[in-house]
């Protein structure tokens, strides 16, 4: 098993750097969100992102105009959709030619069922958690893991919402999820993330990966 890792709503050079060993990195491109950067500063801290990490750009319901320039003036690996995008949006996001993410957000069977929707047009999905507020992602809230139990897919499914180190091991046992994404759990503060939170979190993720294969040998 090889977990990927996916830290969202970085927005400072030592929290990226901080984050070296995950596999993408996030930035939100959405102002009503306390990670929220924009694309002058997006820019300047995109040097700091390794060859070998992705760039995830995290929109919602946005312009169709604004996420074709951000895309090209940080040259952004993966679309991340996270809001009430249907369909007929989606297909005009694909004539971008990047690979997209689209988060659902569960409460409840139903909700998973949304999801089958969209594995037609989109690469990834990625299940957060359900808000009762407008906030789309970062609440720090867990959705019951159990309803993603044995789910299947032919795409890639990520799973979100409230994850951090004392969880993490509990969602994976259940889920099996392979891809994670985090934000919240490795913070100080609302929004702000903490890099030995960060350091710590990648750390615990590789070393529950070790303890795995040793027990398969």
């Amino acid at each position: 098993m090889n977990i990927k890792i996916k830290l969202c709503g970085l927005r400072d050079k030592e929290s990226i750097l901080a984050s070296s060993g995950a596999n993408y990195i996030g930035f939100v491109f959405y102002q009503k969100s306390p990670r929220f950067i924009n694309a002058l500063e997006a820019k300047k801290l995109r040097r700091y992102i390794k060859d070998n990490q992705k760039l995830v750009g995290l929109f919602v319901d946005a312009d169709l105009n604004l996420i074709n320039h951000i895309s090209e003036t940080l040259c952004l690996d993966i679309i991340q959709l996270h809001g009430n995008e249907d369909l007929n949006y989606i297909n005009e996001i694909k004539k971008l030619k990047k690979p997209i993410i689209k988060a659902i957000p569960i409460r409840e069977v139903s909700d998973i069922k949304r999801a089958r929707e969209y594995e037609k047009l989109c690469d990834m999905i990625l299940f957060d958690t359900k808000s009762e507020s407008d906030v789309s992602g970062g609440t720090g809230i867990s959705f019951d893991w159990k309803l993603l139990k044995g789910y299947d897919s032919q795409k890639e499914w990520i799973l979100a919402g409230g994850l951090n180190e004392e969880n993490i091991v509990k969602a994976l046992n259940i889920t099996k999820a392979t891809f994670i994404d985090v934000s919240s759990g490795v913070e100080k503060s609302r929004g702000e993330k903490c890099q030995k939170k960060i350091k710590s979190f990648i750390e615990y993720v590789k070393n529950y990966e070790k303890k795995k294969k040793n027990k398969l040998l």
